[in-house]
């Protein structure tokens, strides 16, 4: 502990604030996460988009539809209660839109690199009616929106967070 605190005293004197900040942030994660198990740690996601369309389909039809719009179906990946939730919340605030059909069934899916897109169909027996898209990541609805559109896909609602960046003007006054 000694050794640590002149570590602190030193890191203060010589690198200011930020150092000792990210000291603080080191010893945190040390003291706090157990490295060993993987089950302490937590992810943490947020909707980025939602998209309702209008299919009118088969079942298999539409999941080709999905795949060649650039979404790859994560089989070995079953639907965690985490990922079913974000798809309830979804559907519970657009239901007049969704309307009410017979089955719905659940996947994952995901674009590119690990971005995942949760897509639950609701269908009347092998016919899909409509399809709720979420993103868990900005941009990806934007681009797979237009293909599954060029495939025939009605979209009814989409909307999709955007990262907003904006540029530093530096003025010589």
């Amino acid at each position: 502990m000694v050794k640590l605190c002149a570590y602190l005293i030193l890191f203060t004197l010589v690198g200011g604030f930020i150092v000792v900040n990210l000291f603080f942030q080191w010893l945190l994660d040390k003291m706090f996460l157990n490295h060993n198990s993987i089950d302490h740690v937590v992810i943490e996601m947020r909707i980025y988009g939602i998209a309702i369309f209008e299919v009118k389909k088969d079942l298999d039809v539409a999941i080709l539809d999905l795949e060649n719009a650039g979404l790859h179906r994560l089989e070995y990946m079953e639907i965690d209660p985490d990922l079913v939730a974000y798809l309830d919340m979804a559907e519970e605030e657009f239901g007049d839109t969704l309307g009410k059909y017979r089955t719905i069934k659940d996947y994952v899916f995901e674009y590119e690199n690990e971005r995942l897109v949760l897509v639950r169909f609701f269908m009347q027996g092998k016919h899909v009616g409509k399809a709720l898209l979420v993103s868990l990541r900005t941009g990806t609805l934007r681009i797979v929106s237009k293909r599954l559109e060029n495939a025939g896909w009605n979209r009814l609602f989409m909307f999709e967070i955007k990262k907003l960046m904006r540029s530093i003007k530096y003025t010589d006054r």
